[in-house]
Parts: structure tokens; sequence; C-alpha cells
């Protein structure tokens, strides 16, 4: 059964797992209905961050509501050792949905947008974001889901941080002595630093500037060396 269980739909809900019946969102009813035409009493899994993977099956109540009669825990919470945290610059909407994707598929725990002087987008819509990342979780079968927090600007970002600084001198991140335990990284914005952000970034007892190689990287692809790098201890 454990090799089977890709094959079944997975849906990230709120409420607790402990076996019983629950009642899905409008939403996610419909998706299974008429999106992926599943039928009744057709297995589904659920996780909802703290309590494991769990395998039900689906129970249709009338034309629209659908629940999960829940049947077994099929994947234990499993415990967080490390937090890594991300710092990016909000891009525009499909550089930034592939940005949350890949911080999610790697692992980061913490996501902070931050505004710099070239940030593209000022303002985030907090729902837009996490529903990005609950859809990213729900396809790479992670089972907890990064946190959130406010837009902050860069001159209030106090944590122990690396930060991506192309066209430098700065030591490669690869020969970065990374802590094992939790970690931060910052990846710049589109159209780089200005002068005055790279003096603060060189000169911040707080924050260590690494370069990603010769090449001047994408924001999204940034990210991914970054936490790759980050997340390999």
């Amino acid at each position: 059964m454990a090799d089977d269980l890709y094959k079944y739909p997975r849906l990230y809900v709120n409420d607790p797992l402990a076996g019983g019946e629950l009642p899905l969102a409008s939403e996610q009813a419909h998706y299974l209905r008429n999106v992926m035409r599943r039928e009744d009493g057709e297995q589904v899994r659920l996780f909802n961050g703290t309590d494991g993977e769990w395998l039900g099956a689906l129970k249709f109540i009338g034309k629209r509501d659908t629940s999960v009669v829940l049947n077994r825990q099929v994947k234990p919470q499993p415990q967080r050792l490390r937090r890594v945290h991300l710092f990016f610059t909000p891009l525009k909407k499909d550089r930034m949905e592939t940005l949350i994707e890949c911080a999610v598929q790697l692992d980061a725990t913490d996501l902070h947008p931050v505004i710099t002087e070239r940030t593209e987008v000022r303002e985030i819509k907090e729902d837009k974001l996490n529903a990005y990342i609950i859809e990213a979780a729900e396809q790479c079968e992670r089972l907890d889901l990064p946190t959130l927090h406010p837009l902050q600007s860069l001159d209030r970002v106090t944590m122990n941080i690396f930060a991506g600084l192309e066209r430098s001198d700065a030591k490669p991140l690869r020969d970065a002595l990374v802590p094992a335990g939790d970690c931060a990284c910052l990846v710049g914005p589109v159209g780089g630093w200005t002068d005055r952000e790279r003096d603060l970034l060189n000169n911040s007892p707080n924050i260590t500037p690494v370069t990603l190689g010769p090449n001047v990287l994408r924001s999204e692809t940034a990210v991914a060396a970054m936490l790759t790098r980050l997340g390999s201890l």
C-alpha cells in the first residue's frame, strides 16, 4: 500500500486529523468531484502540518458537499531539528509563484518578504502567497508548511544571514561555514542591489556576503542555489 500512496490526491486541511469524518472545503470538494473526477469511496490523502498524513475515503453528500472518512495515519509528523529562513524580494506573479514553489520544495521553514530599493512589487497579497505555499506542499509531499512572515524593509533585518552579492569578491557560498543549527539567507531583487545596499551588506555585522558563482542568477535560481547549500547539512 505504501508504494501506491502517491496515486491518491493529496490535500492540505486546517482541521485536526485523528480519525472520524472530516468535511472538506467547497473548493476542495469541487476539485475532487469535477476536476479529478473522483468517485464516492475512493481514497484521498490529507495533511495539516502537525498530525502527519492520513488516508481516508471520500464520502459524497448530495450534489456538492464532500467529506473524508479518515482510516489511518500513513506518515507520522517529522520533528524539525533546524529552521532555514529565506529572505526574498517580492516578484511579479509567475516568477513569485516559481520562487515560492522552489522554497517549499527545498524545505525552507520561514519565508520573509523584504522591500529593497529596486523591489518590483512593493505590496504582497498574503492570501495569494499562502495559496502558492499550500499548493506546492501538496504537490511535493511535504508534511508541513513554511511560515510566511510580514513584509519588512532590508534595513530591519537583524538575523544572522548569508546574503547573495553578485559581481563581488565575497567568499563563494559553497566555501562558507554554514551552521548546523538554524540559518538564514537573503536573495536580492531584479536589477540587483544599489550601491547603498551593497555597503550595508558588506558592513553589517550580522550579514555574511557570499557569491553564487560568476553568472548573475535570476532571483528564483538564486533561491534554489542558496537553499540547496543551506539545506544539505
